[in-house]
């Protein structure tokens, strides 16, 4: 198995949860964070009925979303955990 879908196990089921949590923590200050949200949805629904499935748009956007997944000064762990994650994915995602 390759190292994204490894970690594509690992981590989507964690980040659909995640990505909700922050936009009800941090949303009203960052916006961005509801789109954040369902880019992930929308890439991990279409991943649940194909695995192999190109996602990179949806990498793309949240990279910019996201500022190149820089953390903001007021983030939660939650939302400083999320970040990291969705750079590891996109980072496994672009090698393979």
């Amino acid at each position: 198995m390759s190292d994204y879908r490894t970690l594509q196990e690992k981590y989507f089921p964690t980040l659909e949860t995640y990505t909700l949590a922050i936009t009800r923590a941090h949303g009203k200050h960052h916006p961005e964070t509801f789109e954040i949200h369902d880019l992930f949805v929308k890439m991990y629904q279409k991943t649940e009925v194909d695995p192999q499935t190109e996602v990179s748009e949806y990498y793309q956007k949240i990279h910019q979303l996201t500022e190149n997944y820089t953390i903001p000064e007021d983030a939660c762990p939650t939302m400083k955990k999320t970040y990291e994650m969705l750079s590891e994915l996109e980072t496994a995602y672009l090698k393979e």
